[in-house]
């Protein structure tokens, strides 16, 4: 299946920037991940089916598209840093349904998770988050997803090493996987550079010297 990212595109290079500066503000920085949201959520759908569909016009009754079986599409978002690229895909699959999980390093989905997924056997599942570094937080999720009977997978990301967009498409050659963009920079923050602590001005407090 395939692996798409869009690195070179310019408009990710400009939202991207925000998103890599140590200035940027958490609001504007989750403006950001939103943006960045949006346009991949855009790009996603150019893979899926449309549908015509009839629409009130200023002149009446006229014909309009929309995807098909939106309403089946399940958004699974990868907490907490997933959270505004979850609202940028939002803005474009307004109909599908949202679920929050917190799945375990190496471990995957846990109970909580599981009942906010409901049934899983042939629903279609779009798996978001902000940063996949390794890759051990999403893929025990493709596994139980897969084993559960999922009909549909892709995952969305922002960012991802190439070595690990490379290794998940092969290893998981029936999923489909889109990053705005790869980067040749394998890092996983901590304290004050780690993603969710910047996008909710969570950072720890500097200690002052002499305090």
């Amino acid at each position: 299946m395939p692996l798409k990212h869009f690195t070179n595109r310019h408009i990710v290079r400009l939202l991207a920037t925000e998103t890599r500066r140590t200035d940027t503000r958490p609001y504007d920085l989750c403006r950001s991940h939103i943006a960045l949201g949006r346009y991949l959520a855009g790009e996603l759908v150019e893979d899926l089916p449309l549908a015509s569909c009839k629409i009130q016009h200023p002149q009446g009754i006229r014909s309009g598209w929309e995807l098909e079986d939106e309403a089946s599409l399940v958004l699974v978002v990868f907490m907490r840093a997933g959270l505004y690229a979850a609202e940028g895909f939002r803005e474009v699959l307004p109909r599908a349904r949202l679920v929050h999980v917190s799945p375990r390093r190496g471990v995957g989905l846990g109970e909580s998770d599981w009942a906010e997924l409901g049934a899983v056997s042939g629903q279609r599942f779009i798996l978001i988050d902000s940063v996949v570094n390794t890759g051990a937080s999403m893929e025990p999720v493709l596994g139980q997803l897969r084993n559960a009977g999922a009909a549909w997978i892709a995952v969305a990301a922002l960012v991802t090493p190439e070595s690990t967009a490379e290794r998940l498409a092969n290893s998981h050659p029936d999923t489909w996987f889109y990053f705005a963009r790869t980067s040749t920079n394998q890092y996983t923050g901590k304290g004050s550079t780690d993603t969710g602590n910047r996008l909710f001005g969570t950072l720890p407090a500097v200690q002052k010297e002499g305090s």
